[in-house]
């Protein structure tokens, strides 16, 4: 059985899909097979991230309705091979029930190495249900105070659902930090309260690589970084990227 990890923060704008989509491109490229579950119903990106927009008839909402089999709505991505994705419904009101969400996870799990659930901002509704089919979490935080302090509230409910997490920063501006002008790494943990799995410089081929539907460049740092996490994810120990090397 493959493992369903749910990537989530306390607060939007964190980077949750982000960093969804570039740990599946980083596990893919170790040769582990991965499916990416878009969870945001009505703002959906992972489509658009991963290349299949153009493609898209079904979503996940149209498995909940019956209207097809659980396989016609996965989509092999066209940037990156062993990724694919299940887009998240287009309205707010076809989301699916905890229940629902979690015979779906243990069923892509039986085919895939990975399920990463993509869950929406909150800690609502989306939030349960995002959660409902997951062995681990991922919760993700830029290096400021209000959103590790959201990050550390979501790591409590995490905790709760028995759900083991590892912190991702991201966003991070290493001469910043380094100059005294950002909160440094240590005090971010220990704002949250969850160990860290690895950090994520501000990158702007982040931005371009999302807003193109394309993959990181390999010698970007954030797409070194990732591989990072990836490795950490598996299990194997790799130190942290210095800080000067990012600059």
């Amino acid at each position: 059985m493959g493992i369903v990890t749910v990537i989530t923060s306390g607060k939007g704008g964190a980077g949750k899909s982000t960093v969804a989509a570039g740990l599946g491109f980083a596990l893919a490229k170790m040769g582990r097979k991965v499916v990416l579950m878009d969870g945001d119903a009505g703002l959906r990106s992972l489509d658009l991230m991963l290349g299949i927009t153009e493609r898209m008839v079904f979503d996940m909402s149209d498995i909940f309705e019956g209207n097809c089999e659980p396989i016609r709505a996965v989509y092999a991505s066209s940037i990156c091979e062993n990724v694919s994705v299940v887009p998240a419904p287009a309205s707010l009101d076809k989301m699916c029930c905890p229940d629902d969400m979690r015979r779906l996870c243990g069923g892509f799990a039986r085919y895939y190495d990975h399920v990463l659930v993509d869950c929406p901002a909150g800690i609502g509704s989306g939030f349960a249900c995002a959660i409902a089919g997951a062995n681990r979490a991922l919760v993700v935080s830029t290096p400021d105070m209000i959103c590790a302090r959201d990050a550390q509230i979501v790591a409590a409910l995490l905790e709760n659902n028995n759900i083991p997490a590892r912190l991702v920063i991201n966003r991070l501006r290493p001469a910043a930090v380094m100059s005294g002008r950002m909160p440094d790494i240590d005090e971010i943990i220990d704002i949250a309260g969850i160990q860290l799995i690895g950090v994520l410089p501000e990158d702007e081929q982040v931005t371009i690589a999302n807003a193109n539907g394309r993959p990181l460049p390999d010698s970007s740092d954030a797409a070194m970084c990732f591989s990072n996490i990836a490795c950490r994810y598996l299990g194997k120990h790799v130190p942290l990227a210095r800080l000067d090397k990012m600059i």
